[in-house]
């Protein structure tokens, strides 16, 4: 299936789908309080650091359309620079700057190829966060990751210059 046979699909109540090389793909909802409470952690902590450097705007499960074949949701994407001034009515196409994805149901064997998906299509950087483990995953490029734990500090470097933020921070309140 293409894209523009997905954004045509009939919106079902209770179910969110992405496209995945023209396959459909059901997205676990992210109902799990620890999900939603460690994705609220995180928009807190964006939306700070974007207000202060004034060059960015933080989605929470936004589609973003990459290309022909491919339709992806994250938990939280960061929107920079002339990306911002695209119509209302318009989809996002492209990948988001930074894409965040709060992995709780979701298998590394689902995770690994939507990340490369991103980065291929213009993310600098992919955050995968591990509520359960305390960690956070940075994805920066092909085959490079750096493991934060909970006792370090976690940086943008080059999807978000200047932003750090500490792990523990994340998953406060869990």
């Amino acid at each position: 299936m293409a894209v523009a046979e997905f954004v045509e699909l009939p919106e079902i109540e209770g179910e969110k789908k992405e496209l995945i090389r023209g396959e459909l793909a059901d997205v676990p909802l992210g109902d799990e309080p620890v999900h939603e409470h460690t994705k609220a952690n995180l928009i807190a902590i964006l939306v700070a650091w974007l207000h202060e450097s004034r060059d960015g705007q933080v989605f929470a499960g936004s589609p973003y359309i990459l290309d022909d074949y491919n339709c992806l949701a994250t938990d939280i994407g960061v929107l920079t620079g002339e990306r911002l001034k695209r119509g209302i009515d318009d989809l996002f196409r492209g990948a988001p700057h930074l894409a965040v994805k709060v992995v709780s149901r979701e298998t590394a064997r689902r995770l690994r190829p939507k990340v490369g998906l991103y980065l291929k299509n213009g993310s600098k950087a992919v955050w995968a966060v591990y509520p359960e483990e305390r960690l956070v995953d940075v994805h920066s490029a092909i085959d490079q990751v750096t493991i934060f734990g909970q006792d370090q500090i976690l940086e943008g470097h080059d999807a978000l210059t200047g932003f750090s933020t500490p792990v523990s921070a994340i998953f406060e309140g869990l």
